[in-house]
């Protein structure tokens, strides 16, 4: 999982502010769904039936994500990333805002083979570190891994950036988008090789109807088993499908 400051809005003119308070005062008075609330996480995230076919929804509450996340952050404090300024910091710069208020989430499993998680918050995310840490100089990176029952392996990343979906309109000033498929390579000490292939999808969006939200997908894949010569490893959904649902995604916040 995987920051966009809140951004400084320039104070209109007396006049227009005195021009927007007074249709906005009308708007209500003539009709109260002229004004609506913004939707809330709640409202934007996925629903069941806009899943991949095969996926189906398992539960999963925000406290149990952040818990899952932090243990996984926790223990990649003392690995080895190089290049050194390839470490990812987005995630546990986000996961320590995350409340069940500013937040949802939906998971969703394919059998055995996938596993995937949607988190819509209020809370921002640094793609520009994101952006930074998977692509360009850091598109491939190796992890020593120190402690831990693991100890003593090695992990290569190699990342490709995905193009996005269009947004009707484009996306505006400050909103940022990125995707990426990850191929991970596990050495193991006893000579073992494991392999997986990921997905994800980070964006940072501001529209009327959500505010600044972040929107986040990714989608997992099982891990091989450990052999060698490595097993060549399952891709949980389509390259175009998970585009294609990140597109979905997007659109329950863009789409007013």
């Amino acid at each position: 999982m995987l920051s966009l400051p809140g951004r400084r809005r320039s104070p209109a003119a007396p006049a227009a502010s005195v021009v927007a308070a007074a249709l906005l005062v009308a708007g209500c008075a003539g009709d109260p769904a002229a004004v609506p609330a913004p939707r809330g996480p709640a409202d934007l995230v996925l629903t069941a039936s806009q899943l991949p076919p095969g996926y189906t929804s398992a539960p999963l509450a925000v406290a149990d994500l952040v818990t899952g996340n932090q243990a996984a952050i926790d223990a990649s404090r003392s690995a080895r990333v190089t290049p050194e300024y390839c470490d990812p910091t987005s995630d546990a710069a986000l996961n320590k805002q995350l409340t069940s208020d500013n937040s949802a989430v939906l998971a969703a499993r394919d059998g055995a083979t996938g596993a995937l998680v949607e988190l819509v918050t209020t809370a921002p995310r640094d793609i520009d570190a994101d952006r930074l840490t998977t692509t360009g100089r850091c598109a491939r990176t190796t992890t020593d891994i120190t402690t831990g029952h693991l100890a003593g392996s090695r992990v290569v990343t190699e990342f490709t950036e995905l193009p996005p979906p269009d947004v009707d309109g484009g996306l505006l000033p400050g909103e940022q988008m990125l995707l990426t498929r990850s191929d991970v390579t596990t050495t193991l000490t006893d000579g073992g090789v494991r392999r997986q292939i990921g997905f994800a999808g980070y964006a940072v969006l501001d529209r009327p109807a959500s505010g600044p939200v972040t929107v986040q997908l990714t989608v997992s894949g099982a891990p091989t088993r450990a052999t060698n010569p490595p097993t060549v490893p399952v891709e949980p959904i389509d390259p175009a499908a998970f585009s294609a649902l990140f597109d979905t995604a997007v659109e329950q916040v863009t789409t007013p």
